[in-house]
């Protein structure tokens, strides 16, 4: 959208919104007048409508009175009531004309069907009359003998100063009736009749006779006091007045007057179309006469425009000024558009200036950043490739160094084995040297033994030479023995006994002899123990020498546990030490490929740099300088 129509669009609105308040602000005024207006006009029709109603009120009031006069001078009688009461003046105005006494008679024209036992002082007419004193007009009610709606008009007649009875008349409000719906505004409202206490008395709805304001107006019944009051009936808006009817005694009685809202503001509806109609009309004239008036006012600005669109369309050339034709505000504009094409102008030779620098300075990142790049990518290669060899060598150490706690444990084992056999040795050493000394003292016990045994053989050797002699004594004894006698029996046993002892000493002989073999046993054995304690010595002597020898082995194997636990932890502290330079080495792995990634991304910023200098060089030189 051009400026001008801006312009045009604004002053459309501003016509348009200073239109739309004159009319919203007529439209108040106006409806104000017209409520003011309405209220006044439905107050005079409704004081006239009062007036004819209060004049044919009084009319028929005063044809009663002059009833009741009549009565009055005539009296009650049979004839005097038949000539006052059947004139054909009342009979043309009353529906029905009659004359209770206070004597209990009933007289009326026309006569109707009455109860033989009617008695009029029964009758609220004939009660209300002789207690006020004077006329008194009933409510509106339906006539049993016509079925039509009436009132009674009743007042009380005297006789030479004496009550004598009650003159009354029913009037058919047939044509007050008539007078009401007449007001019906051309079909866009009505009037009724309503009493002071809201009853309604006469209504063109025949179903809201006798009704209650209430029941006509469910939304709200309007108040009965003078003033102009809104209703709502069936959704639409309605203005309604009271106007009281006077002049009329015992009855309390209001004219209302009904008109619709739409209907009293139709001249406001008119109006207010032929605003709008007045208001579009103005603002397509304005604006048509502000279109050609700011066509003039705007030529400057367009020559401006033509010369701005020149620059930016054309071959951008600076080196062109505007021409200055005056000082108004286009000159002011114009002059300020000279001093920033000057501006534009010497900042775009500076630009273009810089622009080479930069291209130049571009390249120049570009290609050390191609270099970093390169250099990059072989430190990455040679890091990743120490990393490897940092992990072969740890994953080494760490083989080594469980190799060598193994051995450790190993020789641990082992040094703890030499340990337990140089304890066995110890023992054995110490078994063989108390053997030692039991085979020494066995061989003194059997030195000892061998020379009891010569001596027990020498004995020996003597007892054999006794028995054999004994022997032989008691063979001879066996042989001579005589025949038994008392005296010889002695010699025979001595001779038995000589032979038994023999033979023992035969048995003890061959013992001898046994001891002898024994001895030479033990003399036999004496050697070889000997022997046998020569030999528990050397074994001593070699287990000694194995005993110092696993004292050695269990020493050395000592060392060698130790040098083993020494190598497990040079090993362990050279894996941890290994394991904290591949941390390291991966570590500078990591931040060499941020490195990468930082140096690939400079190289993108320089190719984007690059771009935008050509860019700007390309711009740059689309202007003339």
């Amino acid at each position: 959208m051009k400026f001008s129509h801006k312009i045009l669009l604004a002053a459309a609105l501003v016509v348009a919104v200073a239109f739309a308040c004159f009319i919203l602000f007529n439209d108040y005024r106006q409806r104000a007048a017209l409520r003011s207006s309405t209220e006044s006009s439905m107050q005079e029709l409704g004081s006239l409508t009062t007036s004819n109603i209060q004049t044919w009120l009084e009319s028929r009031i005063q044809l009663l009175q002059s009833l009741a006069q009549q009565i009055a001078v005539d009296g009650n009688g049979g004839d005097s009531l038949q000539r006052s009461v059947g004139l054909p003046a009342y009979a043309s105005n009353f529906q029905l004309s009659y004359f209770g006494g206070q004597d209990g008679v009933m007289f009326s024209v026309p006569a109707g069907n009455r109860a033989a036992d009617y008695d009029p002082r029964a009758r609220g007419w004939f009660k209300a009359a002789n207690s006020a004193g004077r006329t008194i007009v009933t409510e509106p009610y339906i006539a049993a003998s016509s079925g039509k709606l009436v009132i009674t008009v009743a007042t009380p007649v005297q006789h030479q100063n004496q009550f004598i009875g009650v003159a009354g008349a029913d009037i058919d409000l047939s044509s007050v009736s008539a007078i009401i719906n007449s007001l019906n505004f051309g079909g866009h409202g009505h009037a009724f009749i309503v009493s002071a206490d809201g009853k309604i008395l006469i209504h063109p709805d025949s179903k809201l006779v006798l009704k209650s304001l209430g029941e006509a107006y469910p939304n709200g019944a309007p108040s009965i006091s003078p003033g102009l009051k809104e209703v709502d009936v069936n959704g639409k808006r309605q203005f309604i007045s009271f106007t009281h009817v006077n002049g009329v005694p015992s009855a309390d009685w209001y004219v209302a007057l009904v008109l619709d809202q739409d209907t009293a503001f139709a001249m406001l509806s008119e109006f207010r179309t032929s605003a709008i109609i007045a208001m579009f009309i103005a603002v397509v004239i304005i604006i048509a006469l502000l279109g050609m008036l700011i066509r003039v006012l705007m030529q400057p600005l367009h020559l401006m425009g033509r010369a701005m669109h020149d620059i930016a369309e054309g071959e951008g050339d600076l080196t062109k000024r505007l021409s200055i034709h005056g000082h108004d505000e286009f000159g002011t504009l114009g002059l300020s558009f000279n001093r920033f094409v000057e501006r534009i102008h010497t900042s775009i030779t500076e630009v273009s200036s810089a622009t080479g620098q930069v291209n130049e300075v571009a390249l120049r990142v570009v290609a050390a950043s191609n270099s970093s790049m390169f250099n990059s990518d072989q430190q990455a290669s040679r890091t990743s490739s120490v990393a490897a060899a940092i992990n072969e060598l740890g994953a080494a150490a760490q083989e080594i160094a469980q190799n060598a706690a193994l051995a450790s444990q190993h020789s641990s084992d082992a040094r703890n084995l030499a340990a337990e056999g140089q304890q066995v040795v110890d023992q054995t050493i110490a078994a063989m040297h108390q053997l030692s000394a039991k085979i020494s003292d066995s061989c003194g016990n059997i030195e000892t033994l061998n020379s009891n045994t010569v001596n027990i053989g020498q004995i020996l050797e003597v007892i054999t030479s006794i028995s054999q002699q004994t022997n032989l004594l008691a063979l001879n004894a066996a042989i001579k023995r005589p025949a038994p006698v008392k005296p010889g029996v002695r010699f025979a046993v001595v001779a038995d006994e000589v032979r038994n002892l023999a033979t023992d000493s035969g048995f003890g002989a061959a013992s001898a002899e046994d001891d002898r073999g024994a001895t030479v046993g033990a003399r036999q054995a004496v050697s070889t123990m000997t022997e046998s304690q020569r030999e528990s010595e050397s074994s001593v002597g070699i287990a000694n020498q194995a005993g110092e020898r696993l004292g050695s082995v269990t020493q050395r194997i000592g060392e060698i546990d130790g040098m083993n636990q020494s190598v497990a932890t040079a090993t362990e502290e050279q894996t941890a030490v290994v394991e904290s330079i591949n941390v390291d080495i991966t570590e500078i792995n990591t931040l060499n490929q941020e490195g990468v990634e930082n140096l690939q991304s400079t190289l993108r910023a320089c190719a984007d740099l690059e771009q935008q200098a050509a860019r700007l060089k390309q711009l740059v030189g689309s202007f003339r300088i």
